[in-house]
C-alpha cells in the first residue's frame, strides 16, 4: 500500500481519510465534492470508499484525469429504477411498465443473481476502463474499498489487488448484480454491512476522518401494503444506521440536490443538458459555502 500522502507544499490544513459513502446514482456528487475540495487546497491523504463510493475514490487514487473519466463512465446498462407510485398514478403506461419489471424481476431474483445480470460484463468492462486494469495498490494515496461478505455476513475491506473487481464487488447490489466470488467470499455492495465505515478510516492514519454522505432526507410516503411497510421499514433502517456511523467522523459534508435522485437514476445525473457535468457546479458551490464554516476541523493548527 502507498504510504498517506502528504498535503502538498504550502497547504494549509491537517493530512485527513475521506470517506466517500454509498448512494447509487447519488454518489456521483462525490466527484463534484473532491473538485470542490481540491478547488480550495483541501487534498485527503487516504480515500475509503463504499459502493459508488468506492467507484469514485479509486478512479481519483488511480489516474490524474480523475473528473473527466468519472464524468465519462458509461453506465448505461444498469437497469433503470422501478417506476415510483406517483408516476404510476399519472400513467397507465407506467403502470404497465411496473407490472412487467416487477414480473421479471420477480422471476430472475428466483432463477438467478436478478435482474441485472446481464450487465455485469458490461459493468466489469466500465471499471475496467475506469481503473486502467491496475491493482489498488498502484494508487497515488492509499485507497480502501469496503464490501459485504454475505457468507461471513460482515463487512470486508479490500487494499490490494484488482481494483475493478474490488469496485464491483462494492457497487453490486443484492437482486441487480450479481455478487462477486473472491478468495472464497461472496462479496456484494459495501453499504450493506457499513454506508459509512469511519471506523475503516480511523485506521487510514491520518489524524481527521471526513465523510461524505450523499443520502436524501427520506419524504412524507403513504403505506398501503406490508410489501410497501417492508420497503418503507428497511429504508428508515438503513438511513438510521448510517446517521449512526456519520456522526463518528469529524466533519460529515452533505451536498444538497436539486431534486429527488434514485439509486438506479443514472439519467437523471444529466439534468439540463444531457451532460452528466451539470450535475457538480451546484454541488461545488454548496460545499465551497459549507467549508467557509465547518473546514476549521481540517486547517493547520
Amino acid at each position: 500500500m502507498p504510504a498517506a500522502a502528504t498535503p502538498p507544499t504550502g497547504s494549509a490544513h491537517r493530512p485527513f481519510t475521506l470517506v466517500l459513502a454509498g448512494g447509487g446514482a447519488r454518489g456521483f456528487a462525490h466527484v463534484g465534492v473532491l473538485r470542490a475540495l481540491e478547488a480550495d487546497g483541501y487534498r485527503p491523504s487516504a480515500l475509503v470508499g463504499v459502493s459508488m463510493g468506492a467507484a469514485v475514490s479509486v478512479g481519483y487514487g488511480l489516474r490524474e484525469d480523475w473528473y473527466p473519466a468519472l464524468l465519462a463512465m458509461d453506465t448505461r446498462a444498469f437497469p433503470a429504477p422501478m417506476p415510483t407510485a406517483e408516476q404510476q398514478r399519472d400513467s397507465l403506461r407506467l403502470r404497465l411498465r411496473a407490472r412487467r419489471l416487477g414480473a421479471r424481476f420477480a422471476y430472475r431474483l428466483l432463477t438467478g443473481w436478478g435482474i441485472g445480470v446481464p450487465a455485469r460484463e458490461a459493468g466489469l468492462r466500465a471499471l475496467r476502463t475506469l481503473t486502467q486494469g491496475r491493482n489498488l495498490e498502484d494508487a497515488r494515496l492509499p485507497v480502501a474499498v469496503s464490501t459485504t461478505d454475505l457468507r461471513g455476513g460482515r463487512r470486508h475491506v479490500i487494499r490490494t489487488g484488482d481494483a475493478a473487481e474490488a469496485v464491483y464487488a462494492s457497487v453490486a447490489l443484492a437482486g441487480v448484480l450479481p455478487p462477486l466470488e473472491r478468495d472464497g467470499l461472496l462479496l456484494a455492495d459495501g453499504a450493506y454491512a457499513d454506508l459509512a465505515p469511519v471506523g475503516v478510516a480511523r485506521e487510514m492514519g491520518p489524524p481527521v476522518v471526513v465523510a461524505v454522505n450523499p443520502a436524501q432526507a427520506l419524504a412524507t410516503a403513504e403505506v398501503r401494503n406490508g410489501l410497501q411497510a417492508l420497503r418503507r421499514a428497511t429504508e428508515v433502517c438503513n438511513l438510521s444506521h448510517a446517521d449512526a456511523g456519520f456522526q463518528q467522523a469529524d466533519l460529515v459534508l452533505r451536498p444538497a440536490f436539486r431534486r429527488a435522485i434514485d439509486t438506479l437514476d443514472f439519467d437523471k445525473l444529466a439534468w439540463e443538458d444531457n451532460d452528466m457535468e451539470s450535475l457538480n457546479p451546484g454541488i461545488e458551490r454548496d460545499i465551497q459555502a459549507l467549508l467557509e464554516v465547518t473546514c476549521d476541523q481540517i486547517r493547520a493548527a
